[in-house]
């Protein structure tokens, strides 16, 4: 009779967790260019709801592809998740699809996320959040701040919808920590795509005219990007602690600084991109990656 396998420590659990969520980011960036390059020939409503529906998709194959159900038990949770989580999500493609705002900006007003969810964490799920996680809350505040360049884009009203939309999805974050733990992430992934892509459906219903052939390419690279997304995050919070992992999502706005400048030649100033080292800084902090809390936490 073979030994059963020991169970993951924590650091490793959270090894596994940040590789998740960097994978994760980087798809996130892909889909952010692939909204913005089709915001001249989709309107963003509809754009979101054809990224929300490829994710369900993506969750369909991943699903079958490792034998996992996609029968969510906690409904009440998977609701929660869902509507707060289509909150961001309008908030957010609104902003790419309008062109109100750089990309790089906007990822970093939705960035806020983590820090909401750091600081909710402990009184909503009861998590420890102790001094390391505070210090790197600080940290990313201070790169916030520097990337906005002293607030210059809080008087965007689409800057203000979009850090509206994080507080949102800091809501949703809290709702799928619940829920990882007894549901799989394809199952949640599928739950959210389809009641968001309903909403961003019935949103885009009005103003919806013929895809354009040029738009074929953005659509299908963000739906894919997405839904690959969307299931890669599901499984990086089932592995450690809301606070810390959440924190982690500060390096997408690396990833979207560099790949903007890459493929729309906008490339960000220096303030960006000190203001982008912070915030990258304050979410390894808060990981525990530099300062070995995994250990710290009793293991």
């Amino acid at each position: 009779m073979s030994a059963r396998a020991a169970p993951p420590t924590r650091a490793a659990s959270l090894s596994r967790g940040v590789a998740w969520l960097v994978a994760s980011e980087l798809a996130y960036t892909i889909m952010r260019l692939a909204s913005r390059a089709g915001a001249g020939d989709v309107p963003w409503a509809e754009f979101a709801a054809a990224r929300f529906f490829g994710g369900a998709l993506v969750a369909v194959a991943s699903a079958r592809a490792r034998g996992v159900s996609l029968t969510v038990g906690d409904q009440k949770n998977a609701w929660l998740r869902s509507l707060f989580g289509a909150g961001g999500g309008l908030a957010l493609f609104h902003a790419l699809g309008t062109r109100h705002i750089a990309v790089g900006d906007a990822t970093v007003l939705y960035s806020t996320t983590p820090l909401w969810v750091a600081i909710l964490s402990g009184p909503l799920l009861r998590e420890r959040v102790g001094a390391v996680v505070w210090s790197g809350i600080a940290v990313g505040f201070a790169g916030v701040v520097v990337l906005l360049q002293a607030g210059i884009a809080w008087r965007n009203p689409t800057a203000l919808l979009v850090l509206l939309g994080a507080l949102s999805y800091a809501l949703a974050l809290l709702r799928l920590r619940q829920l990882t733990g007894r549901e799989s992430s394809e199952a949640i992934a599928l739950h959210v795509s389809l009641v968001t892509g309903t909403i961003m459906l019935a949103i885009a219903l009005p103003a919806m005219r013929p895809v354009r052939a040029s738009a074929y390419l953005p659509l299908a690279v963000g739906a894919l990007a997405g839904g690959i997304a969307q299931v890669a995050v599901g499984r990086a919070y089932a592995q450690a602690p809301a606070a810390r992992m959440s924190a982690l999502t500060y390096s997408g706005v690396l990833f979207t600084y560099a790949a903007e400048a890459l493929v729309f030649r906008h490339a960000p100033t220096p303030m960006q991109m000190a203001g982008a080292a912070l915030v990258v800084t304050g979410g390894v902090i808060v990981s525990g990656l530099l300062r070995g809390e995994a250990k710290a936490d009793g293991e």
